[in-house]
């Protein structure tokens, strides 16, 4: 089921993983505008997909609702270098209303850069062409994989195409758009992978356009899909290990930082619910996973785990408030 988000729903746009305005204590603002996600990846963090066991629904966030949430929270940044990521627990570019959505953030005067990511399956040249035009400055483009049959495997998907997912990078390339391109490494199935990704950055860099990497590591969540066979690794099997043998082979620098996008901390939303603190909740809608429920207190989302309430109001015990993102269980 796809829940619209609006002004009439009652449900606010700070609080949650799932949509709206995520405030991490930078100038940076992660904005979830849609849930939907077209591939089945075998280690999505979140179970994201058609095919998910765990995912109950989606959501869909109105775009005048989300752009008036937006400028507010950018006002309070008192920041003239924000740089809006549209990003998702699934795919950002399945936003119906995305390039009106970089249209208006582009006029909002304090906003520097605006970047998305994408797995790149819904973007052609005509697309790529629109969002250049509206004000998009940079791609994350998610490859996994060079070999098709290896690609479709890790994507969990029969119509996954990775040559389309390298046309897309190429026209990219040609627009005024910056590529990163961003895998997740997976020990013991993309090893080689990596190496050929690599490559095919560096063959489609120019001199006056190059193309940045910004490898992933795995990590393994509660709910998210787990690859069999792979062994996560560490950070610092990850950084000294795997990056740096990839950097010293193809004699570039692969370990970035938020120095690099000129990310630099700043005045935060304010935390307003302390960790156990027990709190007034009123049940709005059905959560993203089939345990879940969306409640809302003080103007925040609070996502209620293991909630099995359908209305009204309940109490809760906040068990997670990090970043201002609030999970709480009923009491």
């Amino acid at each position: 089921m796809i829940i619209k988000i609006d002004s009439k729903s009652g449900i606010p746009l700070l609080g949650s993983i799932y949509f709206g305005i995520i405030d991490r204590g930078t100038n940076l603002l992660q904005v979830r505008a849609s849930t939907l996600c077209n591939l089945n990846c075998i280690f999505c963090s979140v179970s994201a997909g058609p095919q998910s066991k765990l995912r109950k629904n989606d959501y869909i966030v109105e775009l005048s609702y989300l752009l008036d949430y937006l400028r507010e929270v950018i006002k309070f940044k008192e920041r003239n270098d924000i740089e809006i990521h549209l990003d998702s627990v699934g795919e950002p570019a399945t936003y119906p209303n995305l390039i009106e959505l970089i249209k208006e953030i582009r006029k909002i005067r304090e906003v520097k850069i605006i970047s998305m990511q994408s797995n790149g399956t819904l973007l052609n040249e005509e697309k790529i062409k629109a969002l250049s035009e509206a004000g998009l400055n940079r791609i994350n483009l998610s490859m996994n994989a060079f070999d098709n049959e290896k690609a479709k495997r890790i994507a969990g998907c029969d119509f996954y195409d990775i040559e389309h997912v390298k046309r897309v990078a190429k026209e990219i390339m040609k627009s005024n758009i910056e590529l990163l391109i961003a895998p997740v490494y997976l020990p013991g199935i993309n090893d080689k992978d990596i190496k050929e990704i690599i490559k095919f950055g560096l063959d489609i860099s120019t001199n006056e356009k190059k193309v940045k990497f910004g490898i992933q590591k795995y990590l393994s969540y509660k709910y998210g899909r787990k690859p069999k066979g792979i062994k996560e690794q560490s950070w610092w099997q990850f950084y000294n290990k795997s990056i740096k043998a990839w950097e010293d082979e193809f004699k570039i620098r692969l370990k970035l930082s938020a120095k690099d996008f000129n990310i630099v901390k700043c005045k935060q939303i304010p935390i307003i619910f302390e960790k156990n603190q027990i709190i007034n909740v009123e049940i709005k809608e059905d959560g993203w996973l089939l345990n879940e429920k969306l409640g809302v207190a003080e103007n925040r989302v609070i996502t209620l785990i293991n909630c099995n309430e359908n209305k009204g109001k309940i109490k809760a015990r906040i068990i997670s408030n990090k970043d201002g993102i609030y999970l709480a269980k009923s009491v």
